[in-house]
């Protein structure tokens, strides 16, 4: 029969580490920071500069990546991207490009929603991978 002194102390050991993992780094994907620049009123929507400081939290060095800026709610609907990003393991790059996006979706991100943003690349065994930034 298992006491319950051991039960206690496990029960200790899982909440102890449920709490770490909650305070630590992510161990993958990434993560980052973005600045809007001045807006630009067009035909269709919203001209504007995204600044972008992303960071790649794998242990894998990423080249030839593919920024894209994505509808929230259809992540299919890609509104620009950016070619050629180079993510360095463990570190944080920092990138800008010139989108166009509907007012309402510049208006939310004004409102403190953010954008929707995905980083796509082809990993060591030559599958794709696209994964979104957290902001």
């Amino acid at each position: 029969m298992i006491s319950a002194r051991h039960i206690v102390r496990a029960l200790c050991l899982i909440v102890a580490s449920l709490v770490l993992s909650a305070f630590a780094a992510p161990a993958g994907g990434f993560s980052g920071s973005y600045k809007l620049g001045t807006a630009t009123a067009s035909e269709s929507g919203v001209q504007l500069t995204i600044s972008l400081a992303i960071s790649n939290n794998t242990s894998s060095a990423i080249s030839n990546a593919t920024i894209s800026l994505h509808e929230p709610r259809a992540a299919r609907v890609i509104y620009g991207q950016l070619n050629g990003v180079a993510l360095p393991a463990g570190a944080r790059t920092a990138v800008s490009g010139s989108f166009t996006v509907p007012q309402e979706l510049y208006d939310s991100w004004k409102k403190g929603s953010s954008p929707a943003m995905s980083v796509s690349f082809t990993d060591a065994k030559g599958n794709p991978v696209r994964a979104f930034i957290e902001f």
